[in-house]
């Protein structure tokens, strides 16, 4: 199982390597999510350290971006991923979300899940070239500040990959 971790971290790293670092405060996150979700509520810090002191919750983070999931038996569900506007479009994003990937894999994680808006064509088209694809529709699930309602794509992918 250790080899099938390493070759996904080395297939989907390539142009964000993660290197260790210390780990983002909930306060870090906090900060990170209000810069990146500027149409919506961010979170708290409060609201990730009560996260974060669950357990089978995951915190990936490198250079002002980070992916926070949780994984209940052997579904990772992606909680949020947020990157810093000036640390968005660099493959950090893609850097994190594999390596959170690869983590619920390497510990027991048969399935990603996720909700996107349906307007986020970055991150829509991040996670279809990660492996995800469209299995549900959350109508009008998201509030937006001033706006309407945006819809959510529930995207959901295999954790398991045959060589």
């Amino acid at each position: 199982m250790r080899i099938y971790c390493v070759i996904i971290s080395l297939k989907w790293l390539k142009s964000a390597q993660l290197q260790r670092e210390p780990s983002l405060t909930s306060a870090d996150l906090a900060q990170i999510h209000y810069q990146a979700f500027t149409t919506e509520r961010s979170w708290s810090a409060i609201e990730f350290e009560t996260l974060m002191e669950q357990s089978g919750v995951f915190v990936i983070s490198q250079s002002h971006c980070f992916a926070l999931g949780r994984l209940v038996v052997d579904e990772l569900e992606v909680l949020t991923v947020a990157c810093a506007p000036s640390h968005q479009k660099q493959g950090y994003g893609r850097a994190v979300v594999a390596k959170l990937l690869d983590k619920a894999a390497c510990n027991g994680g048969l399935w990603g899940f996720l909700e996107v808006g349906s307007n986020n064509n970055p991150a829509i088209s991040l996670y279809n070239s990660l492996g995800f694809a469209q299995v549900g529709l959350r109508k009008r699930y998201y509030d937006r500040k001033g706006g309407p309602s945006v819809d959510a794509l529930i995207l959901r992918k295999s954790l398991i990959l045959l060589y």
